[in-house]
């Protein structure tokens, strides 16, 4: 065991491929702060799966640096592998919701808690198909908008790769594209231990911290520690007043707004007549057997499933 060393995994094609221009910089920090490290440049998804794992037998602290898709990636392989490791966060994406919760946001930030390595017990959210385990997040999961959204961007970047930089426009083009396909709202029935809801919603939101989407407070409650996911349920809406709730939820006042519910429980189970997929931040959660689209899953919470390197 290294024990005096931390392990960053960097992921350079984060935030649309401009997270490889802050490694000289970070590197310039971590000396400045006198981290003893060891880096290693991710090729991709599977190589960062495989060095978490291996990783995380070998050094007391596994670190991601990259988005917040990179962190759900690491996250699932450090529960998997038993969570003997300390996690810690350097946010190079695009949005970085997960490290503003926690202080973190920037470089300097995350140095400087990495210096300190003082550690928070935090709640992981667990998206589950049955039995079977679909992925581990730290920010939010949801359903509707946000997932389609989510697989439209990834398609058209795909097909348009110009447009990976114009993350706001791409999104823009994946809303618009959700409502003239119909394809939200989606008609779902959700039970917690706050009720029952059933009926044709935009987004379902379940949130273990506040942020969202680059810094909207899409649950202003949502604490990571406090053993409960936050819902927010987003009802049928025209696309303008989709926008003005986006404006409000920059600050959290969506809350108030009609339409919009926000509810509190350990877990939740939603199910739906028509197959949906589920995002865990930023990724589309897929089954073993190659699904992306499921009738009922159950979003729920392991209280202090992570120990994390935090303020």
């Amino acid at each position: 065991m290294l024990s005096d060393r931390l392990s960053i995994l960097y992921n350079p094609s984060a935030g649309m491929g401009r997270a490889l221009g802050r490694k000289i910089r970070l590197e310039r920090l971590l000396r400045h702060f006198e981290i003893r490290y060891d880096l290693v440049m991710t090729r991709s998804e599977e190589h960062l799966r495989e060095l978490t794992r291996a990783h995380a037998r070998s050094y007391p602290v596994v670190v991601g640096a990259g988005g917040d898709s990179t962190f759900h990636i690491m996250i699932g392989e450090l529960a998997a592998a038993g969570g003997g490791a300390d996690f810690g966060m350097i946010g190079v994406g695009s949005s970085n919701d997960i490290p503003r919760e926690f202080g973190i946001e920037t470089l300097v930030k995350a140095c400087r808690a990495l210096k300190d390595r003082r550690t928070r017990k935090i709640d992981l959210g667990l998206v589950r198909d049955g039995d079977e385990v679909l992925g581990c997040f730290l920010g939010q999961a949801n359903i509707g908008l946000g997932a389609y959204v989510n697989r439209y961007v990834t398609g058209l970047v795909e097909r348009r790769p110009r447009l990976a930089r114009r993350q706001i426009l791409a999104g823009i083009l994946g809303i618009r594209r959700a409502y003239a396909t119909r394809a939200i709202p989606l008609e779902i029935v959700l039970d917690s231990e706050a009720g029952r809801r059933e009926g044709a919603f935009a987004a379902a939101i379940f949130s273990n911290i506040r942020y969202w989407a680059t810094g909207r407070l899409i649950n202003p409650g949502a604490r990571p520690d406090d053993g409960l996911l936050d819902g927010c349920l987003i009802g049928d809406c025209r696309f303008l007043r989709l926008a003005r709730l986006s404006r409000l939820a920059k600050t959290g006042r969506h809350v108030d707004a009609d339409g919009v519910e926000i509810l509190r429980a350990p877990s939740f189970r939603v199910s739906s007549k028509t197959p949906f997929a589920v995002q865990a931040d930023g990724e589309i959660l897929r089954a073993a057997d190659g699904r992306t689209a499921f009738p009922d899953v159950s979003i729920g919470i392991v209280p202090g499933g992570l120990n994390l390197i935090a303020p």
